[in-house]
C-alpha cells in the first residue's frame, strides 16, 4: 500500500499559517521589549536634565529593574563629595554606594520651577574617617496639588510612590543613582551640594550606625554661616554635634528658615521642625535660650545649614 502524500498546496497553506502566527508573536514580543527600552531611555533622558535648582526640568523615577540596565561605578561618599562636578564622580555619572546609613528621615518639598513634589534623605558612610562623609539622596514624586503648595501639601513619603517610600532614619542601604552637582548661586559660590538621584535602593541588615562628630571649637562654629567658606563642604551630609568646650550655645536669632546661635553666628535650618518642636509648642527654639550642645545634619543646599532632626538634638 502506498503512503498517502498530502497535497502540496495544502501543506503550503498550513506552513504559511504557522509562519504567520510565529511572525506575529515575534513582532509583538519585539514591540514590548522596544517599548520597555524606550521607556527606560526616556526616564534616563529626563533624569539627565534634572537637579534641585530652580531651573531644573521634570524627571521621572526610574524603576529598579530598568535602573539595572545601566553601568554603576562603585564609589564612596568621600570620592563623590570631593569631586568638583567634572571629574570621575561628577555630573551625570551613575554610581553605587554599598552600605551607607541614613541619618535623617525622608523630607519632602516642592520644586519651585516645575511644581513637583520632591523627596530627600541624607546618608553617611559609617566607615569614612576623613570628612566629608555624607550626601543627600533624592527622588521625584507627583506634581504638587497647587502652584502655592509647600512640602507639607505633598503625599507622605510612604504614599509617594517613590523609591524612598520605605526608607527610614538609621537604615543601612545600598543605593544606585545618578549624580548631580549643584553650586551655590550666591557669592562667593563656594558651597557645593552633591545630589544622588535614586534609581534603585535596597535596605540591608542593620549592622552599621552613625555617631555624630563632636565639634567644640568656636572658630569652626563661625565658619557655619550660609554662603560662606568651605567648611560646609568639609562636613557635607554628616551628623555633627556643636558643643563648646566652655560656656553654652545661645540662640541669638530666629528666622523664617531656622535660627542662629552664638558664639559664631552658626546658621541652623528648620527642615525638620515638626520633628524637633516639643509637643504643643508653636515656636522652638526661642531667642535667648541656651544649650550645652545642639546636633544636626550638615546640608549644603541653599548655601549651607545645620538641620536638627529631633528634640533630643537640643541638650540643655
Amino acid at each position: 500500500m502506498s503512503k498517502h502524500v498530502p497535497n502540496q498546496s495544502f501543506v503550503q497553506r498550513v506552513w504559511n499559517r504557522v509562519h504567520s502566527r510565529l511572525l506575529q508573536s515575534t513582532q509583538a514580543l519585539y514591540s514590548q521589549q522596544t517599548l520597555a527600552l524606550l521607556s527606560g531611555l526616556g526616564c534616563a533622558a529626563l533624569l539627565a536634565s534634572g537637579c534641585s535648582s530652580t531651573t531644573e526640568t521634570p524627571m521621572m523615577v526610574t524603576p529598579p529593574d530598568m535602573a539595572l540596565m545601566y553601568n554603576y561605578v562603585p564609589a564612596t561618599i568621600n570620592q563623590i563629595d570631593t569631586d568638583p562636578g567634572n571629574g570621575p564622580y561628577g555630573n551625570g555619572v551613575r554610581v553605587v554606594l554599598d552600605r551607607v546609613v541614613t541619618v535623617t528621615k525622608v523630607d519632602k518639598y516642592v520644586n519651585a520651577a516645575n511644581q513637583q513634589c520632591r523627596y530627600q534623605i541624607w546618608v553617611q558612610d559609617a566607615t569614612c574617617t576623613t570628612p566629608p562623609c555624607g550626601l543627600v539622596v533624592k527622588a521625584i514624586g507627583p506634581m504638587a496639588p497647587s502652584p502655592s503648595s509647600t512640602g507639607k501639601d505633598c503625599p507622605s513619603a510612604s504614599t509617594s510612590g517613590t523609591l524612598l517610600n520605605t526608607v527610614g532614619k538609621g537604615d543601612n542601604v545600598r543605593v544606585r543613582g545618578r549624580l548631580i552637582v549643584e553650586v551655590d548661586n550666591n557669592p562667593p559660590m563656594t558651597v557645593v551640594e552633591h545630589q544622588l538621584f535614586v534609581e534603585s535602593i535596597e535596605i540591608l541588615t542593620e549592622d552599621q550606625t552613625i555617631t555624630p562628630l563632636v565639634i567644640s571649637d568656636p572658630t569652626v562654629f563661625a565658619q557655619f554661616v550660609s554662603h560662606k567658606g568651605t567648611t560646609w563642604n568639609k562636613y557635607e551630609g554628616m551628623s555633627v554635634t556643636l558643643a563648646p568646650s566652655s560656656g553654652s550655645l545661645l540662640v541669638s536669632a530666629v528666622t523664617g528658615g531656622g535660627f542662629q546661635t552664638t558664639p559664631g553666628m552658626t546658621d541652623w535650618g528648620n527642615t525638620y521642625d515638626s520633628d524637633y518642636y516639643p509637643s504643643g509648642a508653636t515656636a522652638f527654639p526661642t531667642v535667648g535660650s541656651t544649650y550645652r550642645s545642639i546636633s544636626g545634619v550638615v546640608a549644603t543646599r541653599h548655601g549651607g545649614e545645620i538641620m536638627p532632626t529631633r528634640n533630643k538634638d537640643f541638650v540643655q
